[in-house]
């Protein structure tokens, strides 16, 4: 029978095999060395140098190119796969753009490990089925391109598993396997011992997310592990990021904006500035005269409007200037341009203009832009949840400081139960006439030792107001106060009923006072009010933030679709906001009422 022609694509990868046979690299050893020919015993060796990995990677490991007609093709880093490679800890979060290659290289990376060493366990944990199909296909391509001397023979050889027994080459006992999360079964993998996880997606997963994250975790203990995804929400991938950020916990975190990607561009187009000295962004082919024409003598006010916008259009806005700026300090930094070149080069055009394609191909706009191509850390994540306060203003803006004579200040303070176990309790200080954030803490003490520390606090700062969230626990510490500091300091609430009595004449202020409960009372009506209040401050800058703890609590606090608000999740905590929210509240609201005066109170700072 004739041999049968080989086709196109099957003529084209042999093509490829034999540039990659032929490929040489000195090594420090005699002479030229053919990596090429190298035995798995020579890359083991030096398997701890991760350019020998880099090497391994980029010379034997094929993909399929899903940006090129999704041709076979060998993996070569890009500058984020090679940033990553050459900076991964071991322990690692990312937070990324869509299509961007981070899962082709980490599941290269530890498939890589599991060709080359022994004794690996390699669970990749896509987030859906159809994913999981594919990541298993990816697998496939890239065993059965490996060139012969370099692929071990299998034990097990299936959708599901892929474990390698060649005793001969010296891989044994490595496997890969994938799969998705299966809700009802978080549990499963606990057991396992896993060298190498590739958590993908955490946030879409099916299921409880957190605890089946949690069981793969135990597994993998001493283990590489790497947590990848697009934002979504304030969640579990949030929360490991943050600690990453902040070096907790062993993780560290990384974040890759939209623009690291070098084909998210618009070819042609170009920055210029208009006779205004407006800066436009023009279209490829396009002039200043194509978006600004001086309308004609007698030309329809529909037509004078329309001319008009399409040169508002194209006008560059202050927050895309913004953009512009750090795109082009990324390029400067990766030394794609020069060092000197200005914000408005072509090359920085030409990503301006994709980004805008972009906003208007997707059906969400600019909102769901920001979600999967991420220009910061904070708005992505807002984009897809209801923040109490919103992220961009949730920055320290002055120091904390002690008391200074002649001030007066506010204390606010929500308690807890002190278990160790349990929600904290935390005391927060304002200054009276700044609004400055003066003192900020968090604590875990049983109720009536609450009070112990509210009473150094008013010595402390000037006999300081004590405001304190009554409700089960709050009771305890009013009580306790009331024997510590004199009780004309511990706030005392005058309800309506009592205001009405007053305004009738059935009682006097005194009296009403007299009869007021102490602490500030809570309900689901005026805890929102609370912190519809708490937002117009911080949003305003009338509250000056100090503490990076309390900002960092407050992004994790939202409004529920019920109309409550609170910490996202049992895994969060919201004291911190709580007490300032009482703090903010009565200085501006109900202090006049307290310091003596009853009737109309002010609705901003504080009389006296």
């Amino acid at each position: 029978m004739a041999k049968r022609k080989p086709t196109t694509t099957e003529q084209a990868i042999e093509r490829m095999k034999a540039v990659n046979d032929r490929v040489r690299v000195k090594v420090a050893s005699d002479g030229e060395f053919d990596i090429s020919l190298a035995p798995l015993s020579w890359w083991r060796e030096r398997w701890h140098d991760r350019e020998i990995q880099r090497l391994f990677i980029e010379n034997f490991i094929y993909i399929r190119d899903a940006f090129d007609e999704n041709k076979l093709t060998l993996f070569k880093f890009n500058e984020i796969q090679e940033y990553l490679h050459f900076n991964v800890t071991g322990k690692d979060v990312v937070i990324k753009s869509r299509r961007q290659g981070l899962s082709t290289y980490f599941k290269a990376r530890f498939f890589a490990n599991a060709v080359v060493r022994s004794g690996r366990n390699v669970r990749i944990v896509p987030h859906d089925p159809d994913t999981e199909e594919a990541f298993r296909a990816d697998f496939k391509v890239m065993y059965e391109n490996l060139a012969p001397h370099l692929k071990p023979a299998t034990k097990y050889y299936s959708e599901a598993l892929i474990e390698f027994k060649d005793p001969a080459k010296g891989t044994i006992n490595s496997r890969i396997s994938t799969a998705s999360v299966q809700p009802g079964h978080e549990g499963k993998g606990r057991g396992q011992t896993i060298t190498d996880l590739h958590l993908t997606e955490p946030p879409f997963w099916r299921g409880d997310a957190k605890k089946a994250a949690t069981s793969l975790l135990e597994a993998a203990q001493g283990g590489q592990v790497c947590v990848e995804s697009t934002p979504f929400g304030i969640e579990w991938t949030h929360t490991i990021y943050q600690q990453g950020k902040k070096g907790e916990a062993g993780w560290t975190s990384f974040f890759f904006e939209w623009w690291w990607k070098r084909s998210y561009r618009v070819e042609g187009a170009r920055i210029e500035q208009g006779r205004k000295r407006e800066w436009v962004l023009l279209q490829p082919g396009e002039t200043l005269k194509d978006v600004w024409q001086v309308p004609a003598a007698g030309i329809t006010e529909i037509d004078r409007i329309a001319k008009r916008n399409r040169f508002d259009a194209a006008k560059l806005s202050e927050e895309e200037i913004e953009i512009c700026k750090q795109i082009r300090d990324h390029l400067r930094a990766k030394g794609h341009i020069a060092k000197k070149a200005s914000w408005h080069i072509d090359a920085v055009a030409e990503r301006i203009a994709w980004r805008r394609w972009k906003i208007a191909e997707l059906p969400g706009g600019e909102a769901q832009f920001k979600v999967e191509y991420p220009e910061n850390d904070i708005d992505c994540f807002e984009q897809t949840g209801r923040p109490l306060i919103k992220g961009s203003y949730l920055k320290v803006t002055c120091r904390t400081e002690g008391p200074r004579e002649g001030r007066e200040y506010i204390i606010g303070c929500d308690t807890s139960l002190g278990h160790e176990t349990g929600d904290p309790a935390a005391i927060e200080i304002l200054d009276l006439v700044s609004g400055r954030q003066v003192h900020s803490e968090s604590l875990k003490r049983s109720p009536d030792l609450i009070a112990y520390r509210l009473q150094e606090l008013h010595e402390m700062y000037n006999r300081a107001v004590v405001v304190v969230e009554r409700n089960n626990t709050g009771i305890a510490t009013i009580r306790e106060l009331q024997k510590l500091i004199p009780e004309e300091f511990v706030f005392r609430y005058i309800d309506r009923r009592l205001q009405r009595k007053i305004e009738d004449g059935d009682m006097t202020p005194d009296e009403a006072f007299a009869q007021a409960e102490f602490g500030l009372p809570t309900t689901e009506a005026n805890k929102a009010e609370y912190a519809i209040e708490l937002e117009r401050a911080v949003r305003t800058g009338e509250i000056g933030l100090s503490s990076e703890e309390w900002c960092e609590e407050c992004r994790t606090c939202v409004w529920f679709d019920n109309g409550k608000w609170g910490a996202m999740s049992s895994s969060y905590h919201d004291d911190r906001v709580i007490a300032l929210a009482i703090a903010q509240y009565v200085r501006v609201k109900l202090l006049g009422q307290f310091m003596g005066f009853v009737g109309v109170l002010p609705e901003t700072g504080y009389a006296r």
